[in-house]
């Protein structure tokens, strides 16, 4: 029998422990009512749709299909409109451009309701530090990206592309339509692979680099799902949901692969005829920069803040390059005066490709992809749509397709860019 004091102590524990939970919820609800009243104050000057009591607009999204709902609001009301996902989560949806230019100019601080669900994935890079730290961080990459530094990753582009149309040339031969989604993701990866990490291969054969593709495609689509679905914002509620244990191991493997490269690169490091020769190649990869970069204190990034960086230039490098490249390759299918003169204004300037300067630090190496994989692409084939086989707008972080993108491509013949 359990002696009558322990039991009157075990009872004043567990009515503490309530006390204690209570008052915890409790302040979490006024934080949550006042964030609520401070969006809606600041969002209340602009018309929208009107909002469930519970769920905001994300029922309705949900159930018929979220862009091409959001599309709908946007002919609605010009401009600019709310966007609520539950009561507590809102964003202003802007699509014209001076009103972006006024929102973006403010310098407001990063939501951390939103950016802190990127926190179990990319850790504490660029895409989710402000402040001093975030200064110093851009200070340590920018070097990364200078146009010396990235002029000589062309060659890295054009490799992966090669690879990439060779595979194409085979299976345009077949005089049917394919999904070309997937081998621009294969590229955009190894590309990064490449660009990152000074390795890859030529089609993604090794186990851990496709397992890494499996995974990062993985948490885009639960990241959106996440973003949508107001049940789960909550950290302690999605942890316990199957989807939410599928995004931490999805997280374990990205992260397992990343780690593992940053160790394999600074074992190598201690041997100096590997140091010396990596600091003699012809181009250095984002790895080694972010291994030898060091502050105005001579402070260099912790293997924490490595492992962040390295984590969130694969996930901005990757999925945004695949996209924007297919979505393009569809434009121009769906466009063929436009695609002839594209092509034509490629063949006119090929090997004169210029560069530009952008506010986001990793668009200069993604612009300067996307532009060299587009001109090989317009030089080999030309595109046709599959009227059978559109694609259906989806979001996913970003903008991708639900059933992929079936095109049709002839190739152009010798001398056409091979």
């Amino acid at each position: 029998m359990v002696p009558s004091f322990l039991s009157l102590s075990f009872s004043s524990l567990g009515l503490w422990a309530s006390g204690l939970i209570l008052v915890l919820g409790f302040l979490k609800l006024i934080h949550l009512l006042l964030r609520r009243q401070t969006l809606a104050k600041a969002m209340d000057k602009f018309p929208g749709p009107p909002t469930h009591w519970l769920f905001g607009h994300a029922l309705e999204i949900q159930e018929t299909g979220s862009l091409d709902k959001v599309v709908s609001w946007a002919h609605q009301f010009p401009y600019a409109h709310p966007l609520w996902f539950g009561q507590f989560i809102g964003f202003l949806n802007i699509y014209e451009p001076d009103y972006a230019k006024a929102v973006y100019s403010r310098g407001d601080p990063k939501a951390p309701d939103v950016y802190d669900f990127f926190l179990q994935w990319i850790g504490r890079g660029l895409l989710v530090l402000e402040g001093p730290k975030w200064l110093q961080h851009r200070k340590l990459l920018t070097p990364g990206f200078h146009y010396d530094v990235l002029k000589p990753y062309v060659a890295v582009f054009t490799e992966s592309t090669r690879i990439m149309l060779d595979k194409w040339e085979e299976k345009a031969r077949e005089g049917k339509s394919f999904d070309i989604f997937c081998d621009v993701g294969h590229m955009a990866l190894n590309t990064l692979m490449k660009c990152t990490f000074g390795r890859g291969d030529t089609g993604l054969g090794h186990s851990r680099d496709s397992s890494y593709y499996l995974a990062v495609s993985d948490l885009t689509l639960l990241m959106q799902q996440r973003l949508v679905s107001f049940q789960y914002h909550n950290d302690f509620i999605y942890w316990l949901t199957p989807h939410g244990r599928r995004f931490l191991r999805a997280c374990q493997v990205a992260h397992d692969h990343t780690d593992q490269v940053i160790r394999e690169r600074k074992a190598a490091l201690q041997d100096e005829k590997v140091r010396k020769k990596i600091q003699n190649r012809r181009h250095l990869d984002f790895l080694d920069i972010l291994l030898g970069a060091r502050d105005e204190d001579d402070i260099k990034l912790s293997d924490a803040d490595l492992r962040a960086e390295v984590d969130t230039f694969m996930f901005e490098g990757h999925d945004t390059t695949t996209s924007g490249i297919s979505w393009f390759l569809y434009c121009m299918a769906l466009y063929p005066e436009h695609q002839h003169r594209c092509r034509e204004e490629v063949r006119e300037i090929l090997g004169d490709q210029d560069f530009f300067q952008w506010n986001c630090i990793g668009q200069q190496f993604a612009m300067s992809e996307m532009k060299v994989v587009t001109a090989m692409c317009l030089l080999r084939f030309e595109f046709s749509l599959d009227p059978s086989r559109l694609p259906i707008k989806m979001p996913q972080l970003v903008l991708r397709s639900k059933n992929g993108f079936h095109l049709h491509l002839k190739p152009l013949g010798p001398g056409s860019g091979k």
